[in-house]
C-alpha cells in the first residue's frame, strides 16, 4: 500500500494546470530523479489554519504528471495528527508516525526508495554518514539556507519577476529596464560555491586517488586511451553516471557506506580528461564517474627545480581552463604510449585553473623524465579536489533541491540568465554541469520542465537575447542592500559552531551591569516539594529509561531527571489535556507521563528519526495507544496543546520550545541545557525579556553569560559564577514568559547532583495554577 504524501498545490479552474511551492516542487522533482512508486502525492488546496505562507510560484501541466499517482484534498479531510505540522507531510498510521519537512520528508523519500532499489545506490545521496540535510534549520546554516529562505527569497522573486512580465505585456508604453533587488540568500549561496569545501579523512581519500591514478595510467594503453568518449557538446553521455565504455575503467578503492563504515567495493569509473607533459610541469585532470555524479580532482606538479610548487588541497567552481599547448601526442605515443592529451573542456565545468606560467616551455626536451617517473615524484598533498557540488566533492539531495529552485528562476526570466551572470557566476556554472548530468536532466524532463530550454540558457549565459528572444536589458538585478554577512550568523555547515568565546573580564563586566540595574535572579521551589520521587518497581520495565540504551552508570541519575518533570507534570495536567514532549530523543520522558497519566494525548516531538524509532519499539511493546510521533524540526509543529515539557533541550531549543507554550497559552515545565549554544536565529532574538531589553543588555552580553554559565561542572573554580550566569538566563526566560500574564517558578532538581544542568522552569496560564 502507498504512502500518502501531503503537498501544497492548487488546480488551475479547467484543471489543466497545477501550482504548487517550491517546496512540493523539489519533491516532485526528487521522487521522479529515484524513479519510485511508492509514495501517493496528496495536493492539499485549502488553507491551513496556522496560516503557513508560501509563494505558489511553480507551475505544471497536469499532462506531464501522468506517471504520479496524484490526488486533491481539502485541509479538513486530511488526517487529524498531520494538522498539526506543516506541510509537505506523511502518516505512517501503524506506528502513528507523523513526518514533516521538506529535508525531512526528502530523506526519506531517498531510504525509501533505495530500500526497495539497492541497485540504484540512492543512498549515496545522503552523502558521508547519511548527513545531507540532516541536521535541523535551528542549528544549521546550511539546512537554513536550502531549506527556509532561499525557498521564500527565490519563491519570492519569482513571483516579482512574473507579476512584472505581466505588466509589461499589458503595457506597451513603458519598455524601461526594471532594476530588481538580488536576494541576500543568493549571494551568500553564491560565495559558499567560491569556498574550499571540507572532506572527511580528505588524506586517506587523496591516497586512495593517487593510487587509483598510478594504477590507472599504468594499466590503460594507447588504444583504450584513445578510444576515450570526451566531447566538446554538453550532455555528453559519459558524463551522466556509469557508462560502460572503453573511456573508464573500475577503481576499487575504500569508500565510506551509508551508515560511515567503510568497506572494499568498485565505487566509481575513472577517466583522465587532461593530461599535459612537459619540461615544466606534469599536469592531469581525473573525472570519477559515480553512481550520481562525478567526483574530480586535478594534479599540478612542478617538475623543473629542486623546490615543488604546492596548491591548495580543493578548487572552487570559478576560475578558467588551462590555454597552454601540449606535448605532440605523436611524440608521447613514441615516448611512453600510454597517455592521451586533450584540450577538452572539463565536465560541465569552467573550473580548473593553472598557474599562468604552467607551460611555458613546450619544448620536447625531457632528458631521462618520462610520465612513470614523473608520476614517481606525486604525493597525496598533489591532489586537489575540485568543489563541484553544493556540499563538496560529491553530489548530493541538496543539490537536487537547489536545481529546482534555479530552474524555477530560470524559466521566470523566461531561461535568460544574462541578467544574472555578473551577479551568480558560481551558481550557474554548477548548475550548467548539474544539468549535463544525465539522470538529473531526465529527471527533469519526466516532469514536463524545459530541460533543453533550461541547458541552452546556462549555454548563453553570455548573450543579450534569451532563446524566447526577449532582451537581456529588460531586467537588471542590484545586489541585496546588505551584501554583508552578520559575523553572528550561522555558518553554511551541516551544523553550525558557536563563534562566541566569552572571557573572564567580560563576563564580569556583564555580571557588574546586571547588579548595577538590580537585575538578580529570584528561584523558588518545586510544586511537589520534596517529594519528587516516582515508583519505578511498579511500573512496567518498557517504561524505565534502561530500555531506551540508557548506560548503566548514568541510569539514577536519569530516573531523577525525570522524577522532577513527570511530577511536575503531575501537577499542572488535567485528564483529557494533550502533553508535547519536545526534543524527546528516544521518549524516556514522555513515555513515562503517558503510562502514568492514560487520560492524557502524548505527543513525541523529536527531528533524529533513529531516536524516534527507538520509541516506536518501547511503545509497541508497552502497548500505549495514547501516543503520536512526530520527526520534524520544532517550528514544523503547529497544533494546540495544553502542557509542553523538554528535558534538557540544547540552547536556542529551550526557547524556542518555550515560544510555542506561549503561542497556545499552554503550561511548561523545561529543563534547559547547553547554555553556550545559545545564537539568534529568524525566529528568535537575545535578550528574551522587556527587562533585559531596558537595561541596555545587549546580544553579546547575553551570549556571554550563556557561555559562562555553562560552566557549571561539580568541583571546579568557576561552578559558583557559572550557576550565577544559568540563573541569570533563566530569569531572562521567565521574565518572558510573566510578559505573557504565566505564573512562573525557577527552581532546581532535586538532587543537584543528577546533573550540572539542573534548572527547572515551571510555568502556567492565567487560567491554571501552581
Amino acid at each position: 500500500m502507498k504512502t500518502k504524501l501531503y503537498l501544497r498545490g492548487v488546480r488551475s479552474s479547467c484543471n489543466t494546470r497545477l501550482s504548487c511551492p517550491l517546496s512540493s516542487s523539489s519533491i516532485l522533482y526528487i521522487i521522479q530523479y529515484c524513479q519510485t512508486d511508492l509514495f501517493q502525492l496528496v495536493f492539499v488546496t485549502g488553507d491551513p489554519p496556522h496560516g503557513q505562507h508560501e509563494e505558489f510560484c511553480c507551475s505544471f501541466a497536469v499532462k506531464d504528471l501522468t506517471t504520479l499517482d496524484i490526488s486533491f484534498a481539502q485541509w479538513e479531510e486530511i488526517p487529524q495528527l498531520l494538522r498539526n505540522v506543516s506541510l509537505p507531510s506523511l502518516l505512517q498510521s501503524k506506528m502513528s508516525l507523523v513526518r514533516s519537512g521538506q529535508c525531512v520528508l526528502l530523506r526519506h523519500i531517498i531510504k525509501e526508495a533505495h530500500s526497495a532499489a539497492p541497485d540504484s545506490h540512492l543512498i549515496d545521496l545522503l552523502g558521508f554518514r547519511q548527513g545531507s540535510m540532516k541536521m535541523c534549520a535551528e542549528v544549521s546554516g546550511w539546512t537554513k539556507l536550502c531549506e527556509v529562505e532561499l525557498a521564500s527569497s527565490i519563491g519570492s522573486l519569482i513571483k516579482q519577476l512574473s507579476s512584472s512580465f505581466s505588466k509589461n505585456e499589458n503595457s506597451a508604453a513603458d519598455q524601461s529596464s526594471q532594476v530588481l533587488t538580488l536576494p541576500l540568500d543568493l549571494v551568500k549561496l553564491e560565495g559558499h560555491f567560491s569556498k574550499k569545501c571540507r572532506i572527511h579523512n580528505d588524506d586517506r581519500k587523496r591516497r586512495s586517488e593517487l593510487s587509483g591514478l598510478k594504477k590507472h595510467l599504468s594499466q590503460c594503453d594507447l588504444n583504450e586511451i584513445k578510444n576515450c568518449n570526451i566531447s566538446h557538446e554538453r550532455g555528453d553521455k559519459s558524463f551522466s553516471g556509469l557508462e560502460n565504455n572503453k573511456a573508464t575503467e573500475s577503481l576499487v578503492g575504500i569508500t565510506p557506506n551509508g551508515n560511515g563504515a567503510e568497506s572494499k567495493e568498485p565505487l566509481s569509473k575513472i577517466e583522465i580528461e587532461n593530461l599535459i607533459l612537459n619540461r615544466a610541469r606534469l599536469y592531469i585532470e581525473q573525472v570519477n564517474h559515480l553512481h550520481h555524479g562525478v567526483r574530480k580532482f586535478k594534479v599540478d606538479k612542478k617538475l623543473c627545480g629542486e623546490e615543488v610548487e604546492t596548491h591548495s588541497t580543493e578548487l572552487s567552481v570559478s576560475g578558467s581552463q588551462p590555454k597552454d599547448s601540449c606535448i605532440p601526442m605523436s611524440e608521447l605515443e613514441s615516448k611512453f604510449g600510454l597517455v592521451k592529451l586533450t584540450d577538452c573542456q572539463t565536465t560541465g565545468m569552467q573550473s580548473l585553473s593553472t598557474p599562468s606560467d604552467a607551460h611555458k616551455e613546450t619544448d620536447s626536451i625531457y632528458g631521462d623524465r618520462d610520465l612513470s617517473e614523473a608520476m614517481g615524484t606525486l604525493t597525496y598533498l598533489d591532489i586537489q579536489y575540485v568543489h563541484l557540488y553544493s556540499e563538496g566533492i560529491e553530489m548530493t539531495v541538496a543539490d537536487l533541491i537547489l536545481l529546482a529552485y534555479v530552474y524555477h528562476l530560470t524559466k521566470a526570466l523566461k531561461f535568460n540568465c544574462s541578467p544574472l551572470m555578473c551577479h551568480i557566476p558560481n551558481i550557474l556554472r554548477w548548475a550548467d554541469h548539474m544539468v549535463s548530468l544525465r539522470s538529473v536532466r531526465s529527471a527533469g524532463e519526466r516532469l514536463g520542465w524545459f530541460m533543453e530550454k533550461f541547458q541552452d540558457s546556462l549555454l548563453r549565459r553570455q548573450s543579450d537575447l534569451s532563446p524566447d528572444g526577449v532582451d537581456c536589458k529588460e531586467f537588471s538585478f542590484l545586489p541585496a542592500v546588505d551584501s554583508t554577512v552578520d559575523e553572528d550568523e550561522m555558518e553554511l555547515s551541516r551544523c553550525a559552531k558557536v563563534k562566541h568565546k566569552a572571557i573572564k573580564p567580560e563576563v564580569l563586566l556583564t555580571l557588574k551591569k546586571l547588579e548595577n540595574s538590580s537585575v538578580q535572579a529570584v528561584t523558588g521551589s518545586h510544586p511537589c516539594g520534596e517529594s519528587v520521587q516516582v515508583d519505578w518497581n511498579n511500573l512496567p520495565p518498557g517504561v524505565h529509561p534502561k530500555e531506551g540504551d540508557v548506560p548503566e552508570k548514568r541510569t539514577r541519575r536519569k530516573c531523577q531527571q525525570l522524577e522532577n518533570l513527570v511530577t511536575a507534570v503531575q501537577s499542572v495536567a488535567k485528564p483529557g489535556d494533550i502533553i508535547v514532549d519536545f526534543c524527546s530523543g528516544g521518549g524516556h520522558l514522555g513515555i513515562v507521563i503517558a503510562y502514568l497519566l492514560p487520560e492524557c494525548q502524548v505527543y513525541l516531538v523529536e527531528n533524529k528519526e533513529e531516536s524516534l524509532l527507538k520509541a516506536c519499539s518501547r511503545l509497541e511493546a508497552l502497548n500505549l495507544s495514547n501516543v503520536a510521533l512526530y520527526q520534524c524540526n520544532l517550528d514544523y509543529f503547529v497544533g494546540k496543546f495544553h502542557v509542553g515539557v523538554c528535558l534538557h533541550a540544547c540552547g536556542s531549543a529551550t526557547d524556542m520550545v518555550l515560544q510555542l507554550c506561549l503561542n497556545v497559552n499552554a503550561a511548561f515545565v523545561i529543563c534547559p541545557c547547553c547554555y553556550g549554544s545559545i545564537r539568534k536565529t529568524h525566529l528568535l532574538s537575545y535578550p528574551r525579556s522587556d527587562r533585559f531589553l531596558s537595561i541596555s543588555l545587549t546580544y553579546k552580553d547575553f551570549l556571554t553569560l550563556g557561555h559562562a554559565a555553562d560552566q557549571t561542572e561539580f568541583n571546579i573554580a568557576l561552578e559558583t559564577q557559572g550557576r550565577t550566569c544559568m540563573n541569570l538566563v533563566d530569569t531572562d526566560r521567565a521574565e518572558f514568559a510573566r510578559q505573557q500574564g504565566y505564573q512562573v517558578c525557577l527552581c532546581s532538581l532535586q538532587p543537584l547532583s543528577c546533573s550540572p544542568k539542573n534548572n527547572l522552569l515551571i510555568g502556567v496560564p492565567s487560567q491554571r495554577s501552581l
